[in-house]
């Protein structure tokens, strides 16, 4: 057994594993399928809806079967006026009665009410499946709002950084007449701008950290994010991305309303058939014969023009209404997915275009601003101006860089896939 020095040498230790494996969790860089992970299996709302598909596969069962019988009791024919009121044994029609009633719906109509049941459950669980893939979506989304924030960080403090060098360049020209003062105050001026340039990007990081975790939770959305994007492939062919578009759980939570709207009619079109029940009664009389009673009881659905035939054109209506709104689901879906397929495929030309001509070029303008000015042959107004159209140029390919990856985010929702 371990004396008591080192029981306290080993809880030590444990302590500090524990502490470091918390400490490196914290500091794990949170890429863009960590936080959609993390936003599916600690999500509450998907929590709620699979509890919802257990409820209606139970309800569906239930539904199918017979009602429950019900037990009657009483007393009938007790006098309570005249020589005999109030007793049970003078009168030989007074009797205490108990007895059982069921009810029996048609065969068919239990057999519509379990199918009703079943594509209700069907549609919870399409509505778990849609749900969760807009759960992906969103949260990937909401990283991205993060991620773009603070690359372009990076990109203004480098800016920054120069801007800094150039001050000091400056204040060192103009100290040995090289420079005039008004080009002090510019570097001055453009020092400025971007150290509020990167306040401003700061603030933006943290707001959007704190929309991501409403996805992933505050602790994880505090963690750091990667410098890179997924490394993507080319999304399905458009056609094939429209022909998988009709499966999609969120439409086919519309297709499985109206199977439910379908059931509903069938429905009432067995109201015009009667129900029955029946029952069995025994009665007693302390001091007289005792009976037993057999009842049956059926529906009369004479009154139709007002009940069952207004029901079923409700019916009727609410399957064409579910119709109608499946089809302009299909519509409104199919026009978000052609719009993120051309947007994605027209941003990589741009996005190539920049890294093959612009942003190359716009370096190789600053050094020659800055080589020609270092020279006295330029301007420090040149300078400022390539450096600002750099970070400018910058700025925008890192605006098309994300709107691509909303684009693709935003197709492997259409998909059903996962990054």
């Amino acid at each position: 057994m371990l004396d008591l020095s080192s029981r306290r040498f080993w809880f030590a230790s444990l302590l500090v594993v524990t502490s470091a494996a918390h400490a490196d969790d914290s500091g794990l860089a949170l890429d863009l399928r960590a936080a959609q992970t993390l936003a599916v299996t600690q999500q509450p709302m998907l929590e709620a809806q699979a509890s919802a598909v257990k409820a209606a596969k139970d309800s569906a069962v239930a539904a199918a079967q017979l009602p429950d019988p019900q037990l009657t009791g009483g007393v009938s024919s007790w006098p309570i006026d005249g020589p005999d009121r109030y007793s049970l044994r003078r009168d030989d029609f007074t009797m205490l009665n108990v007895g059982i009633e069921q009810e029996f719906p048609l065969a068919g109509k239990r057999r519509l009410r379990g199918e009703r049941g079943e594509h209700e459950a069907e549609l919870a669980e399409q509505m778990l499946s849609a749900s969760r893939l807009t759960v992906e979506r969103d949260a990937a989304l909401a990283w991205l709002d993060v991620w773009r924030p603070e690359r372009a960080l990076e990109l203004a403090r480098a800016s920054l950084r120069e801007a800094e060098l150039q001050v000091k360049a400056t204040e060192i020209a103009y100290t040995a007449s090289r420079a005039a003062q008004a080009d002090v105050l510019a570097a001055r001026v453009t020092l400025g701008l971007l150290r509020d340039e990167v306040a401003s990007l700061e603030d933006e990081s943290q707001l959007a950290r704190s929309t991501l975790s409403r996805w992933i939770g505050v602790e994880a959305a505090q963690r750091p994010l990667p410098a890179e994007l997924p490394a993507w492939s080319p999304p399905l062919a458009l056609s094939d991305s429209l022909a998988r578009l009709r499966n999609h759980p969120h439409l086919n939570t519309e297709a499985k309303r109206l199977e439910i709207a379908e059931d509903e009619v069938a429905l009432a079109r067995q109201a015009y058939k009667p129900d029955w029940r029946a029952g069995i009664g025994y009665g007693y009389r302390p001091d007289f014969s005792d009976y037993v009673s057999v009842n049956v009881a059926v529906d009369l659905p004479v009154f139709t023009s007002s009940r069952q035939d207004r029901l079923l054109g409700a019916k009727l209506a609410e399957q064409t209404q579910a119709e109608q709104s499946r089809e302009d689901m299909f519509r409104q879906e199919e026009a978000d997915l052609r719009l993120n397929w051309n947007g994605w495929q027209r941003l990589q030309a741009r996005i190539e275009q920049f890294d093959m001509e612009i942003l190359p070029q716009s370096r190789q303008r600053i050094d020659a601003a800055l080589a020609t000015w270092q020279a006295g042959q330029g301007t420090l107004a040149a300078v400022i101006d390539a450096r600002r159209m750099a970070l400018d140029n910058g700025m925008k390919r890192l605006e098309l860089v994300t709107a691509a990856a909303r684009y693709r985010v935003t197709l492997q929702y259409f998909a059903g896939e996962s990054p």
